[in-house]
């Protein structure tokens, strides 16, 4: 009985510890991205490190579809044909594909839009699509809600309370 104690405590263990890496990790990507939101609202530029986005609209299907998710890099500089996210002047995040640049400014389009967008300066850009996970938009968007987050926290929490019963015994 001894073995299949250890055995139960050390999987415990390696869940929970499974866990708390990847509410760190969705925090950390989470406040990554809202800084670079940020420091473009407020003039910066972002002109590396990594981003996360959720796609919210069919705007580029088929490339890119509905909860989506992006994973985005910066760069110094975009080209045509390189799929982008950008801060629009409203403050809304917009993936589009490059379809012209003139200088520091780029003209976009959706994929499935017939009409280009406006002219965008290289400061809004959050950076250019390096990944696509397709369909995990949906799971993050689960995963990141309050209900599974104090699920999470419940799961920790029982096995915390479990290892400390079974030492007891």
């Amino acid at each position: 009985m001894t073995i299949l104690k250890k055995i139960i405590s050390g999987s415990m263990k390696i869940l929970a510890g499974l866990l708390i890496v990847f509410l760190l990790s969705a925090l950390f990507v989470n406040l990554s991205t809202i800084w670079s939101v940020r420091t473009i609202k407020q003039g910066g530029q972002v002109s590396s490190g990594l981003a996360c986005v959720l796609i919210s609209s069919g705007s580029m299907e088929p490339v890119i579809s509905v909860n989506d998710l992006l994973i985005l890099k910066g760069f110094e500089e975009y080209r045509p044909d390189d799929i982008i996210t950008y801060v629009s002047d409203r403050g809304s995040l917009i993936t589009h594909r490059v379809t012209e640049r003139s200088g520091q400014s780029y003209i976009t389009q959706g994929d499935a839009n017939n009409v280009p967008d406006s002219k965008i300066s290289g400061q809004q850009i959050l950076g250019k699509t390096v990944f696509v996970v397709s369909g995990a938009g949906l799971a993050v968007k689960w995963l990141l809600s309050p209900i599974c987050i104090l699920l999470l926290a419940a799961i920790i929490f029982l096995l915390w309370l479990l290892g400390r019963v079974m030492r007891r015994e």
